[in-house]
């Protein structure tokens, strides 16, 4: 049978007794339902999120929105931007805002303490070393205090300051040093080459900044391990933590949304992970406790509270 479709000014005629017509009328519709399927897949399918550069290295955890316990903390740390672990069961904190220390219940996200060191300014992290808490101001001034006796401050100045907009802060122990990385530039009378960010040492015995760059991290690399076309990533670290077993330096990035493992004795990347911002609105702090779980923590929003999300390690993982 001949099925005649006029339309003005031609006729088109579909023979649908021919084998030939039929089988590529058939072709034409596989065709089509399969570009269709996966154009739906690949709009379904979740950007990559990780990326590992050595080959015998695996990030021992898994970070996405699905995993992670998630403790959800009171309005006076909406504003939180940093923590260090205190003990298996809780965390110092310390807001943008307030010159106060926070002891925070893991289990809760309860305050359990607070105990003030100095007057309200912008703070931006916190580490522990033994019985001292040390908090960085964003100027790059560092503030120490005993945990438990009183009037127990002191102030040390670095060569920092608030162009450096210095926000990330831990502890070495294996060198007895602090590690500061600030998000824009070099301390006065160093340089680091564009689009980078270096990490820098405050010696604990002559607490004074040592004078050589400890690790770099250029955006340009990043662009290209990533995948971004040879962009640069925009990074701008927020905090950063040694790992308890590797040793190696993980750095966070609010800005750029992005965990950076750096191996600080040969200055290589070993891993990439972008944040999902669903999950980590604003990360800005980052430790871990001794049982090496990752501690990340992130502001709050007007509709939504301060977080500090756990990530237990994988299995046969350090």
């Amino acid at each position: 049978m001949d099925y005649i479709c006029n339309h003005y000014p031609y006729t088109m005629r579909l023979n649908l007794q021919d084998s030939t017509t039929v089988t590529w009328l058939i072709i034409s519709i596989i065709v089509v339902v399969a570009t269709v399927y996966s154009w739906v897949a690949i709009r379904n399918t979740p950007p990559q999120m990780a990326f590992t550069t050595a080959a015998d290295y695996r990030f021992p955890y898994r970070i996405s929105p699905e995993t992670g316990t998630r403790m959800e903390l009171g309005d006076e740390l909406t504003e939180i931007s940093g923590i260090t672990s205190l003990d298996k069961a809780h965390v110092l904190a310390i807001q943008d805002e307030k010159g106060i220390i926070y002891t925070v219940e893991l289990a809760t996200g309860a305050i359990v303490d607070r105990l003030v060191f100095d007057k309200d300014r912008d703070y931006e992290d916190v580490c522990l070393v033994g019985d001292y808490a040390f908090v960085l101001e964003r100027d790059g001034d560092l503030y120490q205090r005993h945990l438990t006796l009183r009037d127990t401050t002191r102030k040390f100045e670095t060569p920092f300051s608030y162009r450096n907009d210095v926000e990330a802060l831990c502890y070495d122990a294996r060198h007895n040093r602090l590690l500061i990385m600030p998000k824009e530039g070099a301390p006065d009378s160093m340089e680091i080459g564009e689009n980078m960010v270096g990490v820098y040492g405050f010696d604990l015995t002559t607490l004074r900044m040592e004078r050589q760059t400890i690790v770099t991290i250029a955006e340009k690399e990043l662009g290209s391990i990533i995948g971004n076309g040879g962009k640069p990533h925009t990074f701008k670290p927020s905090g950063i933590a040694i790992h308890p077993g590797t040793g190696y330096l993980y750095v966070l990035a609010s800005v750029g949304k992005a965990l950076v493992v750096v191996d600080m004795e040969s200055n290589k990347i070993m891993h990439v992970q972008l944040l999902d911002p669903r999950q980590f609105p604003q990360p800005e702090g980052i430790a871990f406790d001794a049982a090496g779980n990752l501690l990340i923590s992130s502001e709050g929003t007007s509709t939504s509270p301060g977080l500090i999300i756990r990530f237990q390690p994988t299995v046969g993982n350090e």
